[in-house]
């Protein structure tokens, strides 16, 4: 087959299983991902290493991990919360956020276009719909808009404003339709510059990039940032995803109270996507009054194993 296998007779197999599910992704994109992989250590599990793309663009390993391994078996988690927050007369909304590498693939290698999607991800999103979760899968959405308007940048890991207002749009479409019954006010998104993190930057050359990126900030009728509220009737709970862009009213929760006329409140955990079912231990009393609860984590992580609720 041509590949130079360096770590072992288990990545072989799993390259094998790969290559059957992904016969259109051509050969020497497959020894990129290896050697990719081989260089942040060789593990197929998440690493804190990023690696190198076309024209300065910067990938997590953990995308790769996420293409290349045999998915686990979690859907029970996620309906069990679903089941938890039901009892309570709670409804969840299941966001997994578009990978960067799904959706910016010719970014990564010039032989990629289109995106590039795990194919177990289809089969996920299918089996917990049919178990009556709410899913918002805007991968599609994300591969469309993304040809005249970013939804990533270079050094970023996280979605771009646009990519978070797309989200927070088609949640707010899901919101809509089921009618709940809570007050609805009035905001404003105000365009303004903020410095860029460069998150992935700083993991490869552990420095930061000086540059500035353009988004939209939720602001009231008179310019004040949006702020959540813990009484607010909808809970966005997940990881970084969750509240990245927080410190410009930018992060999706404001965006989707920007979209709905409903206030949010946000509880995240960084690197904590697969834990929203914890984020409620020992706090029940919080849930009370709520309407619902939006989980939005990073969609590369649904590999991996996801917790069950603890309350």
């Amino acid at each position: 087959m041509g590949f130079i296998f360096g770590f072992g007779v288990a990545v072989i197999a799993l390259a094998m299983v790969y290559l059957s599910t992904r016969p259109l992704i051509p050969l020497d994109v497959q020894e990129q991902i290896e050697a990719d992989i081989e260089k942040c250590g060789g593990q197929l599990k998440e690493t804190r290493c990023a690696v190198s793309g076309v024209d300065d663009w910067i990938f997590l390993q953990e995308s790769l991990v996420s293409l290349v391994v045999d998915w686990k078996e979690n859907l029970n988690s996620f309906v069990a919360f679903n089941d938890s927050l039901e009892a309570r007369g709670i409804k969840l909304v299941v966001v997994p956020v578009p990978d960067k590498l799904q959706i910016e693939a010719e970014h990564y290698s010039e032989e990629l276009s289109g995106g590039i999607v795990a194919p177990q991800y289809e089969e996920w999103v299918d089996a917990l719909q049919d178990e009556g979760v709410v899913v918002v899968d805007a991968v599609e959405e994300f591969l469309e808009k993304n040809e005249e308007t970013p939804m990533f940048e270079a050094y970023e890991s996280h979605y771009t404003s646009a990519g978070r207002q797309l989200l927070a749009q088609m949640i707010a479409d899901s919101i809509n339709e089921m009618d709940l019954d809570v007050p609805r006010e009035e905001w404003f998104l105000r365009d303004t510059v903020v410095p860029g993190t460069g998150n992935l930057y700083h993991l490869k050359y552990n420095s930061y990039p000086d540059y500035d990126v353009r988004v939209l900030k939720t602001v009231d009728a008179e310019g004040k940032r949006y702020h959540g509220s813990k009484d607010a009737p909808i809970v966005v709970i997940g990881d970084s995803n969750a509240d990245f862009g927080w410190n410009s009213s930018s992060n999706i929760g404001a965006y989707i109270a920007q979209a709905t006329g409903i206030k949010t409140f946000t509880r995240s955990r960084i690197g904590g996507g697969n834990l929203g079912p914890t984020l409620f231990k020992d706090r029940s009393e919080f849930l009370e009054g709520k309407k619902m609860v939006v989980w939005v984590f990073d969609g590369r992580e649904l590999y991996g194993d996801f917790s069950m609720p603890e309350f």
